[in-house]
């Protein structure tokens, strides 16, 4: 079982990381509504990382840049399947 201690750190983790996901979400997805969709999802998979706190800052950001240009391109296209 984890400590509190990790979790408190890695809830700091994603939230440095949030900002910085949606902006990213936001750019490519030009709404804010899906924007907070894909952040949210990449923040729990983000989670799951092991010693997701213990990673350099940088890397902590490309991981995330990663999972939510990903994510992002997933719902845009389902937003241009749906049309």
């Amino acid at each position: 079982m984890r400590s509190t201690n990790y979790l408190n750190r890695t809830v700091e983790v994603l939230r440095q990381l949030e900002t910085y996901g949606y902006q990213v979400a936001y750019y490519i997805l030009q709404n804010e509504d899906r924007a907070m969709v894909a952040t949210k999802i990449v923040l729990l998979a983000v989670a799951q990382e092991d010693r997701l706190h213990n990673m350099p800052v940088s890397v902590q950001r490309d991981l995330m840049k990663n999972k939510i240009i990903k994510q992002s391109m997933l719902l845009k296209y389902e937003v241009l399947s749906a049309l």
